[in-house]
């Protein structure tokens, strides 16, 4: 009795011991995944493909659980087949056709439901894509809420979030209807061949050739070995769903970069420190454009940049920013080729947020601190950084919403502010930062004139080397110069002499192009 309470608290022990260690393994793998596919998708080179957020969401946590599961799998499906081997191995004791009868089974077994499992990875991935579609509509639905209600497009919205997840509901229920199938011819195949056993068995006892004991081994062999043989008929499934999984992560994580890696230096990061500590004053900024025409900013100075098209915009706003790839010394900041520091040490010169940044889910303080270097509620947020968001906040025309109180949350992605009012928490956010260089995309295209008119002001008076890329005259006529990028052209051309390479050609042309928007101004 002693022997049977101390074998029953050695598997009692050990069972709980290797189950909450595999569930810490679970926990750990699932962790480094989603830490894995956080840091490809945020890191500072960027990424080629335009991925929703929803299907970003699915991949990040459904997907990375699924994979994850792959180290309980091994344990589980390992113990399954060391458990057919002991039993086999026993059955071969007491008879050679039992125990073979039994691992020939467990191979017929494993390759018919392999076959059979085909189907369910093809169901799995239109299962997770179908849920990928659902969460895309919820976001669309929920980032537009306000524009939906303002053209009373609710019942259309609402269809079409219907739609998407009766799609989603239609993969779930067919690939777990496939699954269900699956197990139960799983199931019945263990069962028969179980019965099989048992009265192979019986007749071997009743010929002789096996003891009425060896017959009673066999059966509680047999009753031991229906679960295992259960088990080993999911293999097939089991890892086909989570191989469909493994695909969309690998996808994530073998991405191109947007910007080459052999782009990024681990030296830029010191070369910015350098310089960041030599002086607080505004730096030189100078582009290269592909054409062969070359911007040079002075220092403190504000340049506008007149693009073709909204998209012509986008796309030089991402090259300015170091977000797409570019040639050696296209960009130089302080002296410093962008190409040589990399993108991550470039941006700890340069703040050029896209034109559709986002507002987080925090406060308004927390929003402003982004890019000014402090933490909300540290010590470091003396007195001279509070009159420091002040100041940004009243140059950005914010006033009103930072009256309500630094600690106000601005709901998710600022919904509880206007269309403006999230656009002047960005400009804030520029000008709260400590960077030597602005480039902004269409700073003000959510403001009324009059806002517009202020903030164009605030441009003006900001000591800080800035590069305004904007359509609009109000903005323009504010600047120091202003260039303009024709369509269909590779990089920037002026007005006037099309082939001026001179500086004193590229600031006549500027000054014209500045008089113009003056002119424009003035007639509107």
């Amino acid at each position: 009795l002693a022997v049977l309470l101390a074998n029953f608290l050695v598997l009692s022990f050990s069972y709980r011991w290797a189950a909450r260690l595999m569930v810490r393994i679970y926990g750990h793998g699932e962790l480094e995944l989603r830490r894995s596919l956080l840091t490809r998708v945020l890191h500072p080179n960027g990424v080629t493909s335009r991925r929703s957020p929803g299907e970003l969401l699915q991949i990040t946590t459904s997907d990375s659980y699924r994979v994850a599961g792959v180290s309980w799998s091994v344990v589980q499906q390992g113990a399954s087949a060391a458990a057919i081997l002991v039993s086999s191995a026993a059955l071969l004791a007491i008879s050679v056709p039992l125990g073979v009868g039994v691992l020939v089974a467990s191979l017929l077994i494993l390759v018919g439901m392999h076959a059979a499992s085909k189907p369910i990875e093809a169901r799995g991935a239109r299962e997770q894509a179908s849920a990928s579609a659902a969460s895309d509509v919820a976001t669309d639905l929920v980032a537009g809420l306000r524009i939906i209600r303002g053209i009373r497009a609710q019942p259309q919205a609402t269809r079409r979030y219907l739609d998407a997840s009766a799609e989603a509901k239609i993969g779930a229920i067919a690939s777990n209807r496939g699954i269900q199938r699956y197990l139960a011819v799983s199931g019945i195949a263990s069962g028969a061949f179980l019965a099989l056993l048992a009265f192979s068995a019986a007749a071997l006892a009743s010929l002789g050739q096996i003891t009425l004991g060896e017959l009673v081994a066999v059966v509680g062999l047999g009753q031991y070995l229906q679960g295992s043989l259960a088990h080993v008929g999911t293999f097939a499934s089991n890892w086909l769903h989570k191989r469909a999984s493994a695909v969309r992560i690998v996808a994530v994580l073998a991405e191109d970069h947007a910007v080459p890696i052999e782009d990024t230096h681990t030296g830029g990061a010191e070369l910015v420190d350098a310089v960041r500590a030599s002086s607080a004053a505004p730096a030189a900024f100078v582009w290269r454009a592909p054409d062969g025409r070359v911007i040079d900013v002075a220092p403190g100075s504000l340049v506008g940049i007149r693009p073709s098209t909204p998209a012509a915009a986008r796309e030089l706003a991402s090259t300015l920013a170091f977000r797409t790839a570019i040639e050696d010394s296209e960009l130089t900041v302080a002296g410093l080729d962008a190409r040589t520091i990399g993108p991550d040490a470039y941006r700890r010169l340069v703040f050029a947020p896209p034109h559709d940044a986002t507002v987080f889910s925090a406060t308004l303080e927390e929003n402003l601190l982004v890019e000014a270097g402090a933490e909300p509620g540290s010590e470091s947020r003396s007195s001279a950084s509070s009159s420091d968001l002040e100041s940004a906040a009243e140059r950005a025309a914010l006033t009103e919403v930072s009256a309500l109180g630094w600690d106000r949350q601005l709901g998710e992605r600022g919904r509880r502010l206007s269309g403006g009012q999230r656009q002047r928490v960005l400009l804030a956010r520029a000008f709260a930062s400590n960077a030597h260089v602005l480039v902004l995309d269409e700073p003000a295209s959510a403001l009324n004139p009059a806002t517009e008119a202020r903030v164009a002001e605030s441009l003006r008076a900001h000591p800080v080397t800035t590069l305004l890329i904007t359509r609009s005259p109000l903005l323009l006529a504010a600047c120091d110069r202003v260039v303009e990028v024709e369509a269909g052209s590779p990089g920037i051309s002026r007005r006037g002499d099309a082939g001026a390479g001179g500086s004193d050609a590229a600031d006549a042309q500027d000054v014209t192009t500045t008089t113009s928007a003056d002119e424009e101004l003035t007639r509107r």
